[in-house]
């Protein structure tokens, strides 16, 4: 049986990222954990391709720049199996 359950989480700020970046190498690569599901525990490791703010069209045409950074992933490189559809 599934049951509904809220999921509250604070997104970290840019200062918060830039504190926890302090004084590592530039050259380190960035791998994140993606949740599979809210509140979960299994993950599944990706890396950061792209940073910046997002740009789109909204709903009368008009073309807008995002106010939030947005960090891009994808896994990483490899060999991978791929599933048949």
């Amino acid at each position: 049986m599934r049951m509904e359950f809220e999921h509250a989480v604070r997104a970290w700020t840019v200062g918060e990222l830039r504190e926890a970046l302090e004084g590592l190498p530039d050259d380190l690569p960035i791998i994140v954990d993606v949740a599979e599901e809210p509140g979960g525990d299994t993950v599944q490791e990706q890396v950061v391709i792209e940073a910046g703010f997002g740009h789109g069209v909204d709903g009368r045409g008009e073309p807008f720049v995002g106010r939030e950074l947005r960090i891009a992933c994808e896994f990483p490189s490899g060999t991978y199996l791929r599933r048949d559809r």
